[in-house]
């Protein structure tokens, strides 16, 4: 029990001695919920924790420091130069590879520099943290053999770390993740592999690395996949065996793809594994997104490159975008791809009950961008989305099932069927028709939408079941809300958007927060926090929101979350997302 503050203990004693290090130094009770305590919670204050590994000799002196960086959106600009090595320059990166105390069992690796020119040979490996007890080693005694910007490996050194203090301070402060990601003890956490498909993904790479002898860089995005496959893919077990494979032909597709792919790799660890070289990740995050990009406007007019291989650069390049929150360039390169889908499609519509595969991940991944940046901007998606979806809805069909790989819900974790309805939706609320004919065919959809019966993916835990099917019925109503946000115009105290947005929550209420499936559900969360009207709603929606994962991009949700509230308080109207221009958020 926290003891009382008195005058002759003077201001060395906090209220609580097991607290997070943010109030302990403000001197607060700390109900000591981790990762993120209550009064933190509320007061939207970065939630720091002690090392939980008292042997590593580290503390944190909370009241020694006092410099608070304020985090921003653009965060991916922020300079790192205060924590690169000795005699480092502006053009070289110093990407420090060690773990803080206590986050992971992994192996501690030395630094890496990244130099920018492009024009010498690649000579060692941009590690980004790959450890012996996550994926097998292989000796590779060749050298890479592409031309990439060259890396060396140091010994770190006492200046590396000097001021250790202040900089875990400063980092805490500037970025401050919700969600530690791997888990503490991850091998044999419940969240990491709830599936148990790590060992098949392992035995692949294994296989794949003694048969091609890839340059050491391709080790560095396996075990990026390796680390964050329950993240990147909502039924990530459907594809272990294949997955190296994939990931080898993607990496070698193009270097517009390569570098993309490195940059996302580096951009999550940054965003999910607690260390003081956060800043030195991002950094190099971002200079390889440079190089990336720098390739991109030569491939896409590269006549020898298929509009396959095209799509494959610009869907990664698009993908660091998201999760860095470039809005300007994510939406930029969506336009971009318009014609090669159409060119490997042959058409300018898609059904996504049938577009099925791996090897159809750019356009699955595209088509889900088309849907979601419609709803998030109000403008008509690309391209039609037309499916049977009277035989969908009839148990048995090829159609109704969804424990195949195909269209998005294996990736993305939306239902087939409610993403179809979601791109409908977006064409009606386009079309030029009669308000009375659209809302009409308004209540048509939702009553789809309703009369949908749950088939979810298989999974080998029962826990693991119940919880996609619970995020079905999440989804379910987040098409509900879109459907009365986007034709029928309701209100936040319409009944069946009051039912829905209870719904949402009590769903979510089962799910635990930061994992699979519930990291998949930011937009269904986002768009029922829309809708909430007292404090209570929003701020478990808000929660909800902000603990899917440690992405600029939720971040940039919650913050439009909270103009959107008090716009709307003050003028006692609903303010939708999308009037904004130029578009302030991505779905």
């Amino acid at each position: 029990m926290a003891e009382p503050l008195g005058p002759e203990k003077g201001s060395t004693l906090v209220r609580s001695r097991r607290g997070c290090l943010t109030c302990r130094r403000k001197r607060k009770k700390c109900d000591e919920r981790r990762p993120v305590c209550s009064r933190c919670d509320r007061s939207l204050s970065p939630c720091i924790w002690p090392s939980p590994n008292p042997a590593s000799g580290f503390l944190l002196d909370i009241h020694g420091v006092s410099t608070i960086v304020p985090l921003t959106i653009d965060g991916m600009g922020t300079s790192s130069t205060s924590s690169l090595g000795p005699g480092t320059t502006p053009s070289e990166l110093s990407l420090y590879l060690g773990e803080s105390p206590g986050v992971s069992n992994s192996n501690t690796w030395g630094c890496a520099a990244l130099d920018s020119s492009l024009n010498t040979g690649c000579t060692g490996s941009l590690s980004l943290g790959l450890s012996s007890s996550s994926l097998p080693t292989v000796d590779l005694s060749h050298e890479p053999n592409i031309d990439t910007p060259p890396t060396r490996y140091e010994t770190p050194n006492s200046s590396d770390t000097s001021n250790l203090t202040t900089q875990i301070w400063e980092y805490a402060q500037d970025f401050a993740p919700r969600v530690i990601w791997p888990p503490e003890g991850f091998e044999n956490h419940e969240d990491f592999d709830p599936e148990g498909a790590m060992p098949v993904f392992h035995q692949s790479v294994t296989a794949l690395i003694r048969r091609e002898s890839p340059e050491r860089l391709f080790q560095d995005v396996c075990y990026f996949y390796s680390t964050f496959l329950s993240r990147i893919f909502y039924d990530y077990a459907l594809i272990p065996g294949s997955l190296a494979e994939w990931i080898y032909q993607r990496f070698n597709t193009s270097n517009t793809s390569k570098y993309a792919m490195l940059g996302t790799a580096a951009l999550f660890r940054s965003d999910y594994e607690r260390s003081i070289m956060t800043t030195s990740w991002r950094a190099c995050a971002k200079e390889l997104y440079s190089l990336a990009i720098q390739q991109l406007a030569g491939d896409l007019e590269n006549a020898q490159l298929s509009a396959q291989e095209k799509l494959t650069g610009l869907v990664e390049v698009m993908n660091y975008e998201y999760y860095a929150g470039r809005l300007s360039d994510y939406y930029s390169h969506g336009v971009l791809a318009v014609p090669l889908v159409k060119t490997i499609m042959g058409a300018d519509t898609l059904d996504l009950l049938n577009i099925r595969g791996i090897d159809m991940f750019n356009v699955n991944f595209w088509a889900w961008c088309d849907i979601l940046d419609s709803m998030a901007t109000s403008r008509p998606t690309w391209f039609k989305y037309e499916s049977d979806l009277s035989r969908a809805m009839q148990p048995g069909t090829d159609e109704s099932g969804a424990s195949e790989d195909k269209g998005i819900e294996w990736i993305y974790g939306c239902p087939n069927i409610i993403a179809v309805i979601l791109a409908q939706t977006s064409s009606l609320r386009h079309a030029k028709l009669l308000e009375e004919e659209k809302r009409s065919q308004g209540v048509e959809l939702e009553q789809l939408i309703r009369s949908w019966q749950l088939r979810p993916l298989g999974a080998k835990e029962s826990l693991l079941r119940v919880t996609r099917v619970g995020a079905q019925e999440v989804w379910r109503h987040a098409g509900i809300l879109y459907v009365h946000h986007a034709i029928l115009k309701s209100n936040s105290n319409h009944p069946g958007v009051r039912d829905s947005v209870k719904s949402i929550i009590k769903t979510a209420s089962t799910l635990k927060p930061g994992g699979n499936p519930d990291s998949f559900l930011a937009v269904p969360y986002f768009i029922a926090g829309f809708y909430a009207t007292n404090q209570k709603e929003r701020y478990i929606l808000r929660s909800r929101l902000i603990g899917c994962g440690n992405g600029h991009f939720l971040r940039n949700l919650v913050s439009n979350l909270d103009e959107l509230w008090k716009e709307t308080d003050s003028t006692g109207r609903l303010t939708s997302w999308s009037e904004k221009k130029p578009p302030r958020l991505a779905f």
